[in-house]
């Protein structure tokens, strides 16, 4: 017990720290969480500026004006010609509509070619313009066949209008980005909360108990050395217990989601990461670090892992490089079964993307016991 109370006491001089780098966790935890919170479950497609003139001023042509500043932003006032191209440039609008008169009529007369009516200014080299101009074909045909349907004008523009916010989300966007759940953005990057709070709070502690001093202390004392380990083995895995569950507390609340089947893949997989990175520290451990090098240590740890291992930057942007370099940390593998689950695998389907994380964090602690083997036989 004298050893296992020891461990806390020394604990309390790096709380600062473990406190700096929760609070980083849950800052970028929080800062994702909004990112992916924030889409309009209305309407996904991306606003764009217009300027729009309405010569026509009928109720087809304000409706349709309505329709286009409620899904994009309409500048009001009357701009010149060099006015239109300077906003254009600076990419503030994307399309100068002139709706000309007479396009109700020809409209309501059934006019296929209505939208083509519409004079559209917009930059040839950007995509904006042309979902605008999508955007207005598209509300245009619904609103001929509700008319066409019985409707009234007003009742015709309600419904299209509606149509076209419900099925906004299909692929209007135009983007091509995939609409991610925030329990994978979110999960995505504690890997790091659990690299460096471990690393900042375990690694110091152990580093000494393992200096020249207390190993002289220990040596001399009437405890054993197997009960020594297993103290600072039940110390460790309390504090490893602790800080899995403070961030896994944070992504749930975050993400809004908790013991569902995703939910408890993911658990699995940031449970074995975090073992893998308890079995890195005590292999680091082995090794003659100074005390004072563990907090750089921990920064060039976590940051290197993260960077290569698709927490920071997703996989499927690393260079063919880092990506081979990544495959040899556990961030990867960790990366990798998130992508799965991600896209409805199970846990045999992850399973081999944990056994290579432990096979890592086994092969490190093997190599780090085996050069403190050393240490200790050539310190006799």
């Amino acid at each position: 017990m004298t050893v296992f109370k020891t461990f806390f006491k020394v604990l309390k001089n790096y709380k600062i720290s473990l406190i700096i780098y929760l609070s980083i966790s849950i800052g970028v935890t929080a800062m994702l969480a909004g990112m992916s919170g924030g889409s309009d479950d209305k309407y996904s497609t991306t606003s764009h500026g217009l300027v729009v003139i309405d010569n026509d001023d009928s109720e087809i042509s304000r409706e349709l004006v309505a329709f286009l500043d409620e899904v994009n932003v309409i500048k009001k006032g009357d701009y010149t010609d060099e006015q239109i191209a300077q906003l254009m440039y600076y990419t503030k609008i994307s399309n100068y509509l002139i709706i000309p008169e007479g396009f109700g009529d020809a409209f309501e007369a059934g006019n296929i070619d209505a939208s083509s009516m519409i004079d559209s200014t917009k930059d040839a080299g950007s995509r904006m313009g042309y979902l605008v101009e999508a955007e207005i074909e598209s509300y245009l045909n619904l609103y001929a066949n509700y008319m066409r349907g019985g409707y009234d004008a007003a009742e015709a523009a309600g419904l299209a209008k509606t149509a076209l916010m419900d099925h906004s989300s299909v692929e209007m966007v135009g983007d091509g980005k995939e609409e991610v759940s925030s329990i994978f953005i979110i999960f995505q990057c504690l890997p790091y909360g659990i690299l460096t709070m471990l690393f900042s709070a375990v690694l110091p502690v152990i580093l000494r108990f393992n200096t020249e001093i207390i190993n002289k202390r220990t040596n001399i004392s009437s405890t054993s050395n197997t009960r020594i380990q297993f103290s600072l083995a039940a110390a460790v895995s309390i504090v490893a217990v602790v800080v899995f569950t403070m961030l896994m507390v944070v992504g749930s609340t975050m993400s809004k989601e908790a013991f569902t089947d995703r939910w408890f893949l993911i658990f699995i997989d940031l449970i074995v990461f975090c073992i893998t990175v308890i079995m890195m520290i005590v292999a680091l451990s082995n090794f003659r670090i100074k005390i004072d090098f563990a907090a750089g240590l921990t920064n060039i740890i976590s940051l290197s892992f993260c960077f290569l291992g698709g927490i920071f930057v997703p996989l499927e942007f690393l260079g063919g490089g880092a990506k081979t370099i990544g495959q040899f940390l556990p961030t990867y593998w960790y990366s990798e079964a998130l992508l799965k689950i991600k896209d409805g695998k199970g846990l045999a389907d992850i399973a081999n993307c944990l056994l290579i994380q432990l096979l890592f964090g086994v092969m490190v602690m093997a190599i780090g016991l085996a050069v403190g083997k050393y240490n200790v036989k050539k310190a006799e």
